[in-house]
């Protein structure tokens, strides 16, 4: 033990004296708190697995930057995009992958990629980044990971690039799959885009220039006719009275025109008469979209909370259920939604008490 102690210290003390400093381990960021030292082991199940001081921790994927010790490039990338040089930051990525020696390390380079291209509202290179992410590691949980910016304007081979990789993906994915439907979401998504002859790099909106929030009707050069909140109340009254027929018959006159419509509240009713209807698949499909598409919406976190329950009950899918049901309770606000919180916590001990 003494002889073990000993060499450490003369490791240390040579590589000081040689200005090489020994290396720090890995580090994790929450936000802006940085745990250093700690040892990554790998990405699975949406959860981010380390050590730390020899213990084992898990974080979710969506929460944290990793810097790795064996891909130094990796933190330089992080860098350049918060300075929002994107294109930097995506060299940099490519570095950083031909640094990576586990399967692991590649897909979160696949991950930060198609995270880091949406916040670049680079919507076509970044659905690209995800179908690759698709491609690389089969888990249920890189269906949170799809671009949710505005479509943007590429030009024909950024586009063309995108839409080969999603028709692979798509190949891959079970055809009754909620991936499968997503994937052709995307695809017909960008091919309705219009190219451009450069593809110029979308700035990232600042606060002071933030879009219309997505439950907020666009505005259009001809008005038709609108969907009136008294028009949507009445669609939602349908549905709690049980009149699903009537009330997916007024959805789909609506679907036609979604310019016209908040289209967060239409994919939650559309999801509520599609699950009244035993049509879970479906169901879960456009509550999905719901709460991808527009998650900074009210209806994002009831959305993943009925997605939950389908997956719980007729889906059959324990873990994807547990997996919403926790995404649902970090989106809804405790004070505005505590009824739905609570029916969120309630959900949750159900699902604990069948391990």
């Amino acid at each position: 033990m003494i002889a073990t102690r000993l060499q450490c210290a003369i490791l240390v003390a040579l590589s000081t004296a040689l200005g090489t400093p020994p290396l720090r381990g890995d580090e994790i960021l929450l936000g802006r708190i940085p745990l250093s030292g700690v040892a990554v082991r790998g990405v699975n199940d949406c959860q981010v697995q380390y050590t730390m001081s020899g213990r084992p921790t898990t974080r979710p994927i969506d929460r944290v930057i990793l810097h790795l010790d064996a891909m130094p490039a990796l933190e330089k990338a992080e860098a350049a995009a918060a300075g929002q040089q994107i294109d930097e930051a995506m060299r940099l990525l490519d570095e950083a992958m031909k640094q990576a020696s586990e399967p692991w390390q590649k897909t979160w380079v696949h991950y930060r990629r198609t995270r880091l291209l949406t916040d670049a509202a680079r919507y076509t290179p970044a659905c690209k980044a995800w179908a690759t992410l698709l491609l690389t590691s089969v888990d249920s949980c890189w269906l949170d990971a799809m671009p949710t910016c505005k479509p943007d304007q590429p030009d024909e081979a950024t586009r063309n690039a995108a839409l080969d990789q999603l028709r692979k993906a798509l190949d891959q994915a079970e055809p009754e799959s909620v991936n499968h439907d997503m994937i052709d979401l995307a695809i017909r998504t960008i091919s309705n885009l219009e190219t451009s002859e450069v593809y110029r790099v979308a700035e990232v909106e600042s606060p002071d220039e933030a879009p219309a929030k997505s439950s907020e009707v666009p505005a259009v050069d001809n008005p038709e006719p609108q969907a009136t909140p008294t028009a949507a109340d009445e669609i939602d009254v349908l549905l709690d009275a049980g009149r699903v027929r009537d009330a997916r018959s007024e959805i789909e006159r609506w679907v036609a025109n979604t310019q016209q419509y908040p289209i967060d509240r239409l994919l939650y009713q559309y999801g509520r008469a599609l699950s009244a209807g035993n049509e879970p698949r479906d169901a879960a499909v456009r509550f999905m979209q719901c709460a991808i598409l527009f998650g900074e919406s009210r209806y994002a976190a009831p959305s993943l909370f009925e997605a939950a329950r389908l997956y719980a009950g007729p889906l059959g899918d324990v873990a994807v259920a547990r997996r919403l049901l926790e995404r649902a309770r970090s989106t809804a606000d405790a004070t505005d939604r505590a009824e739905l919180v609570e029916k969120i916590n309630a959900a949750i001990a159900e699902l604990n008490a069948r391990r």
